[in-house]
């Protein structure tokens, strides 16, 4: 007897029509699109990566939150230098406000500075605790990608 679940994984009493995913009795799981059975597979691969094949077509899908999904959408790259403690502009904009001064001990997460870019204020946070040692930019600048905006030490 076929085991079937709902979209939320949960297990389901064995109705063939309403089930949309299912295993067979030989372990093999299918989806139902529409009036046709399709062969399934589902892997979990390294850094949050999973092997999907539908009908023995392979994809690699990740799991994104929606944070993760606004970055990427905007161009936004993560960890490039985790080590660094300089505050950089993520994307072009335009600097609102600066929120902090050259000898002013900051902890991680606190504001620093107001990017205007794509029509949105973002408010750009330390990646860590610090001691503001250098303001590169004031309200009103231009700033490219990845421009240091504010420099911290230890």
């Amino acid at each position: 007897m076929a085991r079937y679940r709902n979209a939320q994984g949960q297990e389901m009493p064995g109705n063939p029509g309403e089930p949309r995913l299912y295993e067979d009795d030989r372990g093999r799981w299918w989806v139902r699109i529409g009036h046709r059975n399709h062969s399934v597979s589902v892997q979990s691969l390294e850094g949050g990566r999973w092997d999907i094949r539908l009908d023995g077509v392979a994809d690699q899908w990740s799991v994104h939150g929606l944070r993760e999904t606004l970055m990427e959408r905007m161009g936004i790259e993560e960890g490039a230098d985790a080590t660094s403690k300089d505050l950089r502009a993520p994307m072009p904009g335009k600097v609102l406000e600066v929120l902090v001064q050259e000898g002013q001990s900051v902890e991680e997460g606190e504001a620093m500075l107001v990017l205007e870019a794509m029509k949105m204020e973002n408010v750009l946070r330390a990646g860590a605790a610090g001691v503001v040692s250098m303001i590169g930019v004031e309200a009103g600048n231009a700033v490219e990608k990845e421009a240091v905006l504010i420099s911290m030490e230890g």
